[in-house]
């Protein structure tokens, strides 16, 4: 009979045979034999142990604060230039709309809390072109030496909006812009009105239109692989709900383009404002209030194909981070801490700082006092007196445990 030996010790080859094959079935039938929900199936972990898990902090802001008679709204991913944090963002003093008739102005901090208003920095073009009706939702990239800002742009008597580039050589400008727009909507789709003012309304269609023919919105930018990757939302024409917004990808080899859409876009089915950071070796996506995935923190290895990571609320609207590796390129994201975002429910909207816990080994703050939206509703908190309780009584403590 044929032997093997193992550690010097003789076994028959048909004996070692079958221990083998019943090793393995015993292996091949375990995950069989375990039984799982669907929910644990998709369980990544506990949010206390997830890296990309956070709970938001909120505090006021001196120099961009509340102002009668100005409305600033959608802050730019924060940077450092020597001791100076500097941010864009859109600036209107219209009555009607927070973000039309507006220019993008910037402003400086040594603290991220007390903020100095510097002025314009891009303003809307001369009557007729492009970007005559707003410039606006706005956002930094810094590279090759330079500074290039993308933002939304609208033309008078035009539904359909494009996103241009302006670009300088120091953060306090002069600013240069480029004289054609980076990115249109796509072409199809047809508007009942296509030559409106004000606000755009896409949900009234002749035709419907592909995911991102009625608007592309809030323009991101990040260095991945050397290439520049342009993120940003799509409306439809057609569109039935303002949060029917989607992602999509635009991809060039230089700031300035030109910048061709991704074949698989969109790569979210969800969000409004875009947020995107490096981390670790791939890219994180913050997912708004919009979406059948609203209120979560995506991730995906390649830029593209986005995974559900956590869920989170409280969202900072319009958030800007100060991410310090955004345009590093280097495949180690580290994530970041703070920034800026709007509060938007007010007659005139500000921006506020956020704090939070969205960088590597960091240590989160969990305890209970980080969940003060716990049993609220929001039409009680904006409306009281509808549901007879005195104002006053809102800020009341945080309970000491979970019902």
């Amino acid at each position: 009979m044929s032997t093997c030996a193992i550690n010097g010790i003789s076994i028959p080859l048909v004996r070692l045979l079958g221990l083998l094959l019943l090793i393995s079935c015993n292996e091949i039938q375990a995950p069989v034999d375990e039984k799982i929900s669907a929910a644990m199936k998709r369980f990544h972990g506990n949010d206390s142990e997830n890296e990309l898990y956070t709970r938001f902090r909120y505090q006021p802001i001196q120099g961009l604060g509340y102002e009668p008679g100005v409305n600033r709204r959608d802050p730019s991913t924060i940077i450092q230039v020597d001791d100076l944090f500097y941010v864009w963002y859109t600036r209107t003093h219209d009555t009607k709309s927070s973000w039309l008739l507006a220019d993008i102005w910037y402003a400086t901090s040594s603290d991220g809390l007390h903020w100095s208003e510097i002025g314009p920095a891009v303003a809307r073009g001369p009557r007729g072109s492009w970007d005559d009706y707003s410039v606006f939702t706005c956002n930094i990239l810094v590279a090759k030496g330079k500074y290039f800002l993308c933002y939304q742009a609208r033309q008078e008597f035009t539904q359909r909006n494009t996103i241009g580039m302006s670009w300088s050589s120091s953060p306090n400008g002069p600013w240069t812009k480029l004289t054609e727009p980076i990115l249109k909507t796509s072409p199809d789709g047809s508007l009942k009105n296509p030559n409106q003012t004000g606000f755009s309304k896409w949900q009234d269609a002749i035709k419907p239109g592909s995911w991102d023919s009625g608007a592309v919105h809030d323009p991101g930018i990040i260095v991945r692989d050397g290439k520049y990757h342009l993120y940003y939302k799509g409306h439809a024409v057609g569109e039935k709900m303002f949060s029917d917004s989607k992602w999509g990808l635009a991809i060039a080899d230089q700031p300035e383009g030109p910048y061709h859409r991704h074949p698989l876009n969109p790569v979210t089915n969800s969000g409004h404002e875009t947020w995107v950071f490096p981390w670790r070796t791939g890219i994180a996506a913050i997912i708004d209030w919009a979406g059948p995935e609203k209120g979560t923190v995506q991730y995906s290895e390649d830029g593209i194909n986005f995974e559900v990571m956590t869920s989170l609320e409280d969202i900072p609207p319009a958030g800007g981070a100060f991410i310090p590796d955004k345009f590093a390129d280097n495949k180690d994201g580290q994530g970041f801490t703070w920034g800026l975002c709007h509060y938007g429910r007010t007659d005139w909207t500000f921006l506020v700082r956020f704090d939070c816990d969205l960088k590597r080994d960091v240590e989160k703050q969990l305890d209970w006092s980080q969940f003060p939206h716990y049993s609220t509703i929001r039409d009680v908190m904006q409306n009281p007196e509808k549901f007879a309780v005195p104002r006053e009584a809102l800020g009341g403590q945080a309970p000491g445990g979970i019902d």
